[in-house]
């Protein structure tokens, strides 16, 4: 189970260090990954080239999962919930959704962070509970509605 209690200084500089220089490289990025949502003919059709944009994009996106993941562990339903919320918030352009998603997945992690320290006092509950709780209801929530939009 994933914790911030493993998290000290020189991990959170290191992190901040390639979050720093990643986050650039995505951002240079955020036109063609809009246009890429439009299906791969029609980013081709606009100077995409989608095979190598998702290699590059896939490379960089695990250096951070993997630093975040290597510093503090596992803590579910962040990736998986912060991205929704702020599609539903932002909608589909990259250039605001990345920026959005990384903070939506900030706020989720110190919300649960700060209740997984105050539920029972003086014990620390793990994080990843916390945010099974709020993400399982969630993913109920989105896969109910998209059942009832497609019908």
């Amino acid at each position: 189970m994933g914790s911030l209690t493993k998290a000290t200084w020189p991990k959170f500089w290191i992190a901040l260090g390639i979050l720093t220089a990643v986050m650039p490289l995505l951002a240079r990025h955020g036109w063609a990954l809009t246009a890429v949502r439009l299906g791969d003919a029609k980013a081709e059709s606009m100077g995409v080239n989608p095979r190598a944009l998702r290699l590059e994009v896939l490379v960089l996106v695990s250096l951070l999962a993997a630093i975040a993941v290597a510093f503090v562990g596992t803590i579910g339903f962040i990736g998986l919930v912060g991205p929704h919320i702020a599609r539903i918030l932002l909608g589909e352009d990259q250039r605001f959704f990345l920026p959005g998603s990384a903070l939506c997945g900030a706020l989720i992690l110190s919300v649960g962070s700060v209740i997984s320290k105050i539920i029972i006092p003086g014990t620390i509950i793990p994080i990843g509970i916390i945010t099974s709780l709020v993400g399982i209801p969630f993913f109920l929530f989105l896969v109910l509605n998209h059942k009832k939009a497609s019908w």
